[in-house]
């Protein structure tokens, strides 16, 4: 009877508490996931292995309930819905018979408790298990985040602190209730440790960082892997019922169950005599008599004792990469320098190989502290740090393209240079963006020097360079510097800095330096300007002054030119015009001399016909007057026209003063 079995009396009990639960942690779960996934993400899915735990608890728990009520009840289980019988009842097209088919058969499962206590649960938790594993890798690769307060880190690790109180209370509840009265309580103590313990841990890595100890945030990496890791242990134990038949409804419970998160704060001995009951209940197989176990057992020692001698014997052979070379060191003193390749040699520690590298190029950006402290951030313009992602031709430009000096630059350093003003000495700022690139000499000797004679390259050769510039700004003024070739001051600054290591017998070689930019500091930057757009003012005005002076000059070369050559026409038209009249009245000195009188009435008559030709002539007929004289009408020669003229002349119209 399952009235007399204790789980299915506390079934209705623990049900819906479970599920309420279950519900919050899966809530939970996906806010910090999607709103503080760099914070909070890791948090949020051990809450949804939690959410997998009880959420199948529940159903299990509600299944038990059901049946409990069906057996007090005195009910069967109902029966699927035949589909002979359920054609013969429908006239409906045949999608509208499969839809309400599966209707029915939904409706009878959700109302059989034993279907409701099989696939269900295992698919829940599975569900739930998937989706820490992908909120896992999502977090996992998301970028670094950008430096927080330390306030901030602190206030975040006291809120983890305070959350993980409830969920130590949660636990402890669950630790003492009996398996008889909750089968899950177990399980449920143990998936809940996941997320009690990356609150802890979490809290601790912000703590940390917020010190400044950088290195905490590999704790967050381990949290993620160890809730990746239990993630697919419990997706491997759902998945486990697609090949084990359910057990009897009196013994069935939930899969979801973790080994790994039962360990996380209760660290113990494994026990195998109990793994031994668990894999005979659930298989069937008992191993206490297997002889490949009992062998296994016997050989475990020996086994352990020669993969120890082997792996320590293995020790004593390097493998070099390429890129690398090692100085091998036997009892503690340098012997010889080995090459690229696979060397044998005295194990650890009777022999060891320090490794140094052999062709491998550093580009070390000249960076200065910033006002953050010793270990604070720094950028470079040069393309120092981690490999910027590939950018599209129509995207902005990024960060590392940013060439500008009128913004600030935490790379740039600013240096005191000599200036003159006025005839008096005074000093300037200059900012500079430069970059040195090295590598450790090729030789065996810079090899043991760069490995026992430094302690840190970057940091001496940055101290020098520091140096360097300052002795090289106090000997130079700003226009000198700003006008002399980059090429040239590289070269000098990398054979000085190649000396001051040789001096110290670094083994470093200096392959060469990049200057990236030399100007004044960005707060001149709109002064500086404000000069350069003065200057070209002025020149532009300059030009155009004498643009216009040029044209008013070549204006009046014209004007003079033209009116030179207008009274040189003149001159030449008047003279040959002159000229022209001489000629005519020498020649009629000479025919008047010939001809005398006719001369004279054939110039008249010239005269007249010229005059004539202006006005108008009246011709009148001496047939008119009956007399035999043609005359002319004289009378009002230049008065007259032809409206005043007579439209019959008489011969009255004749003058007393005609002439034959």
């Amino acid at each position: 009877m399952l009235s007399e079995i204790p789980r299915f009396n506390a079934a209705q009990r623990y049900g819906w508490a479970l599920l309420a639960v279950g519900i919050l942690f899966a809530l939970l779960g996906a806010g910090f996931v999607i709103l503080a996934p760099r914070t909070l993400g890791y948090l949020g899915t051990a809450l949804w292995t939690t959410a997998a735990g009880f959420l199948s608890s529940g159903i299990f728990s509600v299944a038990r309930s059901r049946l409990l009520d069906a057996e007090i009840d005195g009910r069967e289980r109902p029966a699927v819905i035949p589909e002979s019988s359920a054609a013969t009842v429908t006239t409906s097209p045949a999608w509208r018979a499969a839809a309400a088919r599966g209707l029915s058969r939904l409706r009878v499962w959700r109302q059989d408790p034993e279907w409701l206590a099989g696939w269900p649960p295992a698919l829940v938790a599975m569900a739930f298990g998937i989706s820490a594993l992908v909120g896992v890798r999502a977090v996992w690769r998301l970028p670094s985040e950008p430096a927080f307060a330390a306030i901030t880190l602190q206030v975040t690790g006291a809120m983890l602190i305070l959350a993980a109180f409830p969920l130590l209370v949660l636990e402890r509840l669950y630790a003492t209730i009996s398996t008889e009265w909750l089968p899950e309580a177990p399980q449920l103590d143990r998936l809940l440790r996941l997320p009690l313990a990356a609150c802890i841990a979490l809290a601790v890595a912000r703590i940390l960082m917020s010190v400044g100890l950088a290195w905490a945030i590999q704790i967050e990496h381990v949290v993620g892997l160890v809730i990746f890791i239990v993630a697919l242990e419990l997706i491997v134990r759902c998945a486990a019922v697609l090949f084990i038949p359910f057990a009897p409804i009196e013994r069935r419970q939930s899969l979801a169950d973790s080994s790994l998160a039962g360990g996380l704060l209760r660290l113990r001995v494994p026990n195998l005599t109990r793994i031994n009951v668990a894999v005979r209940r659930q298989l069937g197989i008992d191993l206490s008599r297997s002889w490949a176990l009992a062998f296994i057992q016997k050989a475990a020692l020996p086994v352990l004792i020669g993969i120890g001698l082997l792996a320590w014997a293995v020790s004593g052979v390097t493998a070099l990469s390429i890129n690398e070379r090692g100085i091998y060191e036997r009892f503690g003193v340098p012997v010889t320098v080995f090459g690229p390749g696979l060397h044998p040699h005295l194990p650890w520690p009777l022999g060891r190989i320090r490794p140094v590298e052999i062709g491998v190029v550093h580009l070390l950006p000249v960076e200065f502290l910033l006002p953050g402290g010793a270990n604070a951030e720094k950028s470079s313009s040069v393309g120092a740090g981690e490999e910027a992602p590939p950018v599209a031709a129509e995207d902005p430009a990024p960060a590392s393209a940013d060439r500008l000096w009128t913004g600030d630059h935490p790379f740039e350093g600013s240096y005191i240079i000599a200036s003159a003003e006025h005839g008096k000495q005074s000093f300037q700022l200059v900012d500079i963006d430069m970059a040195v690139i090295y590598r450790v000499g090729l030789s065996e000797r810079a090899a043991r020097d760069a490995a026992y004679r430094v302690t840190d390259v970057d940091e001496l050769i940055q101290a020098l360079s520091g140096q360097l510039l300052v002795r090289y700004f106090t000997s130079n003024t700003l226009l000198d510097l700003l006008g002399k070739s980059r090429e040239t001051f590289s070269q000098q600054f990398q054979s000085v800095l190649q000396a001051q290591l040789d001096r110290f017998s670094t083994g470093i070689e200096v392959i060469g330096v990049s200057v990236e930019a030399i100007h004044p500091p960005p707060g001149a930057a709109r002064a500086y300007h404000g000069v350069q757009a003065a200057e070209i003012r002025a020149n532009t005005l300059i030009s155009t002054r004498r643009g216009l002076a040029i044209r008013s000059l070549m204006e009046a070369h014209m004007t003079v030119a033209e009116r030179r050559n207008e009274g040189h026409a003149v001159a030449a038209e008047r003279i040959g015009e002159a000229q022209s009249q001489s000629t005519v009245f020498a020649g009629d000195r000479q025919a008047y001399a010939q001809a005398g009188h006719s001369f004279l009435l054939e110039r008249w008559l010239a005269a007249l016909t010229k005059g004539l030709g202006q006005s108008d002539v009246v011709l009148i007929d001496h047939r008119l007057n009956g007399q035999s004289i043609s005359a002319l009408d004289l009378r009002n020669l230049r008065g007259l026209s032809t409206n005043d003229v007579p439209a019959e002349p008489s011969p009255n119209n004749a003058t007393p003063d005609e002439e034959p």
